[in-house]
Formats: C-alpha cells, sequence, structure tokens
C-alpha cells in the first residue's frame, strides 16, 4: 500500500516534466514543418496547381475576404467570431473558393507571390492548432482581375495537425488588404475563431 503512495507520487512530479519536453519537441517540429508547407502553398499558386491548392483546405474550411472599399456594414459579425468587422466581406466555403480561384487559373494568368513578415502562433488551449500570418505581394500579367491582386493584403491561416502531422490542413483562410489595416487588432488572428468540435 504504502509502496503504491510513492509510485504515484512519482508519476505526478515527473510526468509532467516529460510531457512538457515532447510538446516543445512536438511544437518545433511543427513550426519548421509550416515554414515549409508556406513555401509549398506559395509554389502551388504560382504553378497553378489546382487539386492541389484544394487538398490544403478541410472541407468545411472558411475563406473569407476583406474587400478594398471601406463600406460599412454596422454591426456585422464574421462567422464564428465576435470581432465587429468594419469593411465588407465575402465569405466563401472551399467549393467557391477553389472554383473562383480555378477560374482565374484558366486564364493563363502568370502569378508571383512574394510573402515576407511570417508569424506563427500556437493556440493557447489546442496545440496541434496553430495561426499562420504573413503580408502578401500578388502580381498577376492581368493587373487586377482579382481583388488580392489589387495590392499588398494581409493572410491569415488556421493550420490544424491534429489528424496528421505530415500533412496538415487549413481551416480557415483570410486576406485584408494592407490600407485596410490601421493597427494590429484589425488584423485576423486565433482568437477571433471558436473552436466548438475539435476531436
Amino acid at each position: 500500500m504504502h509502496k503504491s503512495i510513492i509510485i504515484s507520487i512519482l508519476v505526478l512530479v515527473f510526468s509532467p516534466c516529460f510531457a512538457q519536453e515532447q510538446t516543445s519537441d512536438k511544437e518545433k517540429r511543427h513550426r519548421l514543418f509550416i515554414e515549409d508547407f508556406i513555401q509549398e502553398y506559395q509554389s502551388a499558386y504560382e504553378k497553378e496547381k489546382i487539386e492541389y491548392i484544394s487538398n490544403f483546405f478541410s472541407s468545411d474550411a472558411l475563406i473569407i475576404t476583406e474587400t478594398k472599399q471601406l463600406s460599412r456594414c454596422g454591426e456585422e459579425l464574421v462567422p464564428l467570431s465576435t470581432k465587429k468587422r468594419p469593411y465588407k466581406l465575402i465569405v466563401e466555403d472551399k467549393i467557391q473558393y477553389i472554383k473562383r480561384l480555378s477560374e482565374l487559373f484558366d486564364q493563363n494568368i502568370k502569378i508571383k507571390l512574394g510573402i515576407s513578415g511570417l508569424r506563427i502562433v500556437q493556440h493557447s488551449l489546442y496545440p496541434e492548432i496553430f495561426g499562420v500570418s504573413f503580408l502578401q505581394m500578388w502580381l498577376d500579367d492581368q493587373n487586377g482581375n482579382n481583388l488580392e491582386s489589387q495590392m499588398p493584403g494581409y493572410i491569415f491561416l488556421m493550420i490544424d495537425f491534429k489528424q496528421n502531422d505530415l500533412t496538415p490542413i487549413i481551416h480557415v483562410r483570410t486576406w485584408q488588404p494592407k490600407d485596410n489595416i490601421s493597427s494590429p487588432k484589425d488584423k485576423f488572428n486565433l482568437i477571433d475563431f471558436r473552436i466548438y468540435d475539435f476531436k
């Protein structure tokens, strides 16, 4: 009986330290993977690999594009968010977004993406979820047949490693034109989206 109590105490003392080290190693691995993943993401858009891009996204992905025009929308809320957004939003699902992107690629437009200021943040409650943000410059030879080609814009991705360490998926993608951002709090980030079911 006494021996059993001692073993239980040892487990309680040493187990958290071991788990913390494992979590830290996994987080580092995920962050390195994300850096490589963003390069693949950039290349896929430039090479117009529509099926490859489609596979990045979960089946119920949320795609939000904020329009350049500063047209106010009153008290409109972003789906799954509590943040009030001052500008008009285009909200799409994966099917709608991929269809729109495919139509753009079908025009044989040469695309060049510039990515800078990569920032990776781990979710405080769900360590398999990361928020990834960067400034994107979309250049094409048609000079503006797409909202994102009109100016530099901030991309936010919610990336999930829960199902597969080697093949993460994107649950959320947002784009906001740079001139709509007056302060860091205007940018989308992890706290803007509620995770209701994460099994």
